[in-house]
């Protein structure tokens, strides 16, 4: 039997199938203005990588290890999400891990406080 989809009205990215709840993020430890410096933050990540637009969000592309990672500010919440799927479950790791990394190379960079 089909089980619905759950409702995620509060997400931007909807990404069941990259494994949504597996997802990691960098959060903000500044809630003032968040909403600007995730602009900047995200200019900044393109800088860094090779990405593909998509509508609110940057995709990258890995070929080593395989694998894409999406990239967007969380609506509601002050932080970037980082979505990835490395198509094995280590891929998957390596790339959360080294996209978490840039990001939180921007914000050192830019000087926005991460929380712990």
């Amino acid at each position: 039997m089909p089980k619905p989809r759950e409702q995620k009205d509060n997400h931007l990215i909807y990404a069941d199938a990259v494994g949504s709840r597996g997802k990691s993020g960098v959060w903000f430890g500044e809630r003032e203005d968040f909403k600007a410096k995730q602009v900047s933050v995200m200019d900044a990540v393109k800088e860094r990588i090779e990405w593909v637009p998509v509508e609110d969000a940057v995709m990258a592309i890995s070929l080593d290890p395989p694998g894409i990672v999406l990239m967007a500010p969380n609506p509601s919440l002050p932080g970037i999400i980082v979505l990835a799927d490395g198509a094995t479950a280590e891929n998957t790791e390596h790339l959360k891990k080294h996209y978490t990394e840039i990001v939180q190379g921007v914000l050192k960079d830019a000087n926005i406080a991460q929380e712990d």
